[in-house]
């Protein structure tokens, strides 16, 4: 099978799907739950995460080729969404707060 030419629509699913398999894994009752992914423009993905302590989702705005091992590690974080210096109003109908990674 050949891969996607890179900058393609195809390519970013393709690394999305690699992102979204690091979330899963045993499930533990105080980390946030990885509850879906949407690719949101080139390269853009909004990934979300519902957090048991705070009864809150988050809408987590991420650069899908800059997504490494620090980036998936802060967001399993409890403390790192719970940030509310990160936090924006969402008007998305599937989040309460955004969290804007795409400069990090």
């Amino acid at each position: 099978m050949n891969s996607p030419e890179p900058g393609t629509e195809q390519a970013d699913a393709a690394r999305l799907l690699d992102l979204v398999r690091s979330f899963v894994t045993t499930h533990v009752s105080w980390k946030p739950l990885f509850i879906g992914a949407v690719i949101t423009g080139d390269d853009r993905a909004r990934l979300y995460f519902r957090s048991p302590e705070r009864d809150r989702t988050y809408g987590v705005d991420v650069l899908i080729s800059r997504a490494g091992p620090g980036l998936l590690g802060a967001l399993v974080s409890p403390v790192f969404l719970a940030n509310e210096h990160l936090h924006r109003p969402s008007g998305d109908p599937h989040c309460d707060v955004v969290v804007d990674l795409t400069g990090c």
